[in-house]
């Protein structure tokens, strides 16, 4: 266990998304905080931490018993390399307690040049089994930070089949994808997840096609206080607070709270839980869920109502004036207000939101004038996020004087990387030519009017009984498949899927795309052609050669990816061994839960007037886009670069046989079809300074 407090029975770890939280919540008491720097972590948003300040934190917590782990929890391209390595070559020096990583890249760095480094692996790797647990362990990972999503009993079953370090999420906001999948701030605009950039497209305002209005996938806030003595008597190693984005009040609650439960349980545990529930009263968070906690097939979670951005609701602005030159608003409130309290305001279609310190107040009969930001206006909604007066003086752990802290990542150079050579047997176990991938059985049967080089199947629980049932009757034989395995890989998937793969294999089905690295460590117990999915995100050459040292010896283009930085991670790599997609509807959502049991409509649209289509059944629900991804124009271009193995994915659409041949009649002729988007592939991820790359 990494618990330094040795009376401590699990460790607290606590977000520190600046300075000030990071004193609020070792005054509460976490044994640990976790932290990001000002890059490569993914609340790029939060106040970070410079590296004088975070050396600091180092040397005085480490003064005080207590934990730092830093977050490198973003996936990083190419280019960055030269970023990367000087970073772990400071954090090498340094000694945090460990490194949060999300990037398969990562890890294979800080294994050839860093061994001393302890590695967790962040809840955006998507671990949600014993098996990937025990695959990284082999890696030197030797803690992981399970996924949200998982059961009690899922995680005893982990617990039970695995000696690695268990982190889990006990509080604070949830995403409404599988950690690590969402797709949809990046489909829109580069903004992605995956780099910290995540835009909260859940936390928007939709409008259905019967007309209805609600925040449909915005979730509450996870809060487990009542079973953290459960989690302790498991042998759970550290639970793990929310909340890096969130101010120090917030932190300092929370804190408190979980500090109560797991000193004094042991006590009197109806007390210590009913005390820590009543200090949470005052979080000024979101309406509270069990998530999956106890129910595994739960869907009540979501928020519609309200957007769930953290605060308690004040009341809606009645009037707007100035006051001796300040624009003030009049908001009817029985809720008392102060100054130096902090409020957000919302406009009233919920497309701005805007904090403000309540530096004036005029208090009214019913109600008070506050500061509000300029264009709110009448009907706009106020949250109250801070109140000033109950944030504690504590004692500061960063020091004013930082001018001993004065080490910095500076420059140097990755060592040189030694390109990787395929063996022919690799290179031709599949051909050049269109892959066409389907989620629909009937589609199989479309197929030969034009037959790909192979048919990408999905296969789930459903599609897997239907390729059961219909096997003696599909028009291709098993080698003209690739099986498609879905990202979200749980403990009690595990059984289910070698069951499937005992009989698919024996059937002489012997292709599969992985998406999840557990999926990994169950198929090289067989002789299969392991090809790695677009989700295990190799954006960087170590990603790559990590995964194929791993099994997979055939790589899907991640959907994120821009081509600059492909055909730069190829000059290492056989392009031949890549498939890239060129058509398709992205899953920019890809929920646990049915919504088809929740909502009467599958179409909606949100305030910026992007479209959306809602696919659920019983294993999960996705949102797609109206419109669809096409680089189907720059076939030519791949070629030329060496890329022959191209992806059609007719996934979520009702298609023809006459649509079928007009989509392949479209590849054949390379034509830009009408209303699509690039995704990343012309200008790469978002940053600051964009953009670098050119069509």
């Amino acid at each position: 266990m990494y618990n330094n407090n040795e009376n401590s029975p699990i460790e607290l770890v606590a977000p520190a998304g600046s300075p000030m939280a990071l004193d609020a919540a070792i005054g509460e008491g976490a044994d640990a905080v976790y932290l990001g720097l000002k890059d490569f972590n993914a609340r790029l948003r939060a106040r970070n931490f410079s590296y004088n300040q975070f050396e600091a934190a180092i040397s005085k917590l480490h003064d005080m018993g207590k934990k730092v782990y830093v977050t490198v929890n973003t996936v990083f391209e190419d280019w960055e390399k030269d970023r990367i390595f000087p970073l772990l070559k400071y954090f090498d020096i340094v000694k945090p307690d460990a490194i949060i990583v999300q990037d398969f890249g990562l890890i294979k760095l800080i294994n050839d040049n860093f061994p001393s480094l302890k590695v967790t692996a962040s809840t955006q790797m998507n671990i949600s089994s014993s098996k990937a647990v025990n695959f990284l362990s082999k890696y030197g990972v030797k803690r992981v930070v399970l996924s949200r999503e998982l059961d009690f009993a899922q995680l005893k079953t982990i617990r039970q089949n695995t000696v690695s370090e268990l982190e889990v999420f006990a509080h604070g906001a949830l995403c409404i994808s599988f950690s690590g999948l969402c797709l949809f701030s990046s489909y829109f605009g580069g903004k992605s997840a995956n780099r910290g950039k995540c835009t909260q497209a859940c936390r928007r305002l939709y409008k259905s096609d019967t007309q209805k209005k609600g925040y449909f996938f915005s979730p509450s806030d996870l809060m487990l206080i009542e079973y953290i003595p459960d989690l302790i008597e498991l042998g759970i190693n550290s639970i793990k607070l929310e909340g890096r984005m969130k101010n120090a009040s917030y932190v300092a609650t929370i804190v408190k709270a979980y500090r109560n439960v797991i000193d004094n349980y042991q006590n009197d545990k109806e007390k210590a839980v009913r005390e820590s529930f009543e200090i949470l009263q005052n979080d000024f968070a979101r309406n509270k869920t069990k998530y999956y906690f106890i129910n595994s097939n739960n869907n009540d979670f979501l928020n519609t109502d309200a957007s769930g951005e953290i605060g308690l609701f004040v009341g809606k602005i009645k009037e707007v004036k100035k006051i001796k030159g300040k624009i003030m608003g009049f908001i009817p409130t029985k809720e008392k207000l102060m100054l130096n309290d902090s409020v957000r305001v919302h406009c009233e279609e919920d497309k701005r939101r805007k904090s403000v310190k309540i530096d004036t107040l005029i208090e009214e009969k019913n109600g008070y004038f506050i500061p509000i930001p300029e264009n709110f206006k009448e009907d706009d909604s106020v949250y109250l996020i801070l109140r000033k007066e109950e944030l504690k003086k504590y004692p500061h752990i960063i020091p004013n004087n930082l001018s001993q802290f004065k080490r910095h990542p500076g420059i140097s150079k990755t060592p040189i990387f030694k390109k990787l050579h395929s063996t022919k047997k690799n290179v031709h176990k599949f051909n050049d030519g269109i892959y066409v991938k389907t989620d629909n059985i009937a589609d199989i049967y479309i197929f030969p009017s034009i037959k790909p080089e192979k048919i990408i199947f999905v296969l789930n629980k459903r599609n897997f009984e239907l390729l059961r049932k219909n096997f003696a009757s599909l028009p291709f034989a098993p080698k003209d498949f690739i099986l498609y395995l879905n990202p979200y890989f749980s403990e009690e998937s595990d059984v289910l899927l070698q069951e499937e793969l005992n009989f698919l294999i024996n059937k002489g089905f012997n292709n599969f795309i992985v998406n999840n690295i557990g999926q990994i460590s169950i198929l090289k117990n067989y002789d299969a052609n392991i090809i790695a999915g677009p989700y295990l995100y190799t954006f960087n050459r170590y990603s790559v050669n990590f995964l194929h040292d791993a099994g997979c010896h055939f790589f899907v283009n991640p959907l994120e990816n821009n081509k600059k930085n492909l055909f730069e991670v190829n000059e290492f790599f056989d392009p031949r061994l890549w498939f890239v997609e060129i058509f398709g509807y992205p899953e920019l959502f890809q929920i646990k839960a049915d919504l088809s049991k929740k909502y009467d409509f599958t179409d909606l649209a949100d305030n910026f007037q992007n479209q959306f289509h809602i696919f659920a059944n019983e294993e999960q629900t996705s949102i797609i886009p109206e419109i669809p991804f096409s680089i189907i124009d720059k076939i030519p271009q791949l070629q030329k670069n060496n890329f022959n193995k191209f992806i059609i994915d007719l996934s979520f659409m009702n298609i023809s046989k006459n649509y079928y041949k007009t989509i392949m009649k479209a590849v054949d002729n390379r034509e830009i079809i009408e209303k699509f988007s690039r995704f990343n592939w012309k200008d790469g991820f978002y940053r600051e300074t964009n953009n670098e790359n050119t069509d």
